[in-house]
């Protein structure tokens, strides 16, 4: 094959409007063609991964995925459900005025103490003190009444996931719009028991796959997932498994 065959073929594969992207959770598989061997050496050091000094709390595959999808879906508003230390935020508005998007982002997290200096000093993200047990109190119907739209809402909190998505669902969440639910691959949650001393993080985290794909059972119409993204690195190629979905 030559390289203008690897081009050709390339653009193919990236076509937006290819028919069988987007599919039903029904018709996908809760596996990965990466093995379980291979998550200890993608997990152990990820904290050493910075951007701007601040630690960039991302996969490496995500890395490479969230600005592709960026610069196709050019979302005028951004919400993160999980800020911790804000590298994720600081990191997607970059990205937003590298592409020259005319979007914001907003953070939430239940403890804002856990921001990083750099972040805090960055005037450009709404940095949002709240609890996805109650996320109403946060992102209130009349604040996402006014959010411009397409929406790109990223959950990775790992708390009361069922709940919050059902929430952005009912409050706004229109077609072409993007919903992320992070880290749902059970296999780095079986990594993160052996090394991790937060059983209750844990537990709620390792639940997520199986919690979203109950969520979609009532929703597959409405939500699809989008294989391009999830199968560039192989089938579930990530630390997200079957939950990069696009509002039908």
């Amino acid at each position: 094959m030559s390289y203008q065959d690897v081009i050709q073929q390339a653009r193919h594969k990236t076509e937006p409007l290819k028919s069988d992207r987007f599919i039903k959770i029904s018709q996908r598989e809760d596996r990965c063609d990466l093995p379980r061997s291979a998550w200890t050496p993608l997990l152990e050091n990820s904290y050493l991964q910075t951007w701007k000094g601040i630690v960039l709390n991302k996969g490496v595959m995500e890395i490479a995925l969230y600005p592709m999808l960026l610069y196709e879906l050019r979302p005028q508003t951004i919400i993160e459900i999980g800020a911790l230390n804000g590298g994720s935020a600081i990191w997607l508005t970059d990205h937003l005025e590298l592409f020259r998007i005319e979007g914001k982002v907003y953070s939430m997290d239940i403890d804002l103490s856990l921001l990083d200096e750099n972040a805090k000093s960055d005037g450009r993200v709404d940095f949002l003190q709240g609890d996805s047990n109650n996320i109403a109190t946060t992102f209130t119907p009349q604040m996402l009444a006014k959010l411009p739209h397409p929406w790109l809402v990223i959950e990775d909190a790992h708390v009361n996931l069922v709940a919050v998505l059902e929430y952005f669902h009912q409050q706004g969440l229109m077609s072409g719009d993007y919903l992320i639910v992070e880290d749902t691959n059970p296999l780095m949650w079986g990594y993160w028991k052996d090394n991790w001393d937060d059983a209750d993080n844990i537990e709620e985290g390792g639940r997520k796959l199986e919690d979203l794909r109950s969520w979609l059972k009532n929703h597959e119409d409405e939500y699809l997932v989008d294989t391009y993204y999830h199968d560039i690195y192989g089938y579930n190629g990530s630390k997200n498994w079957n939950s990069i979905l696009k509002k039908a």
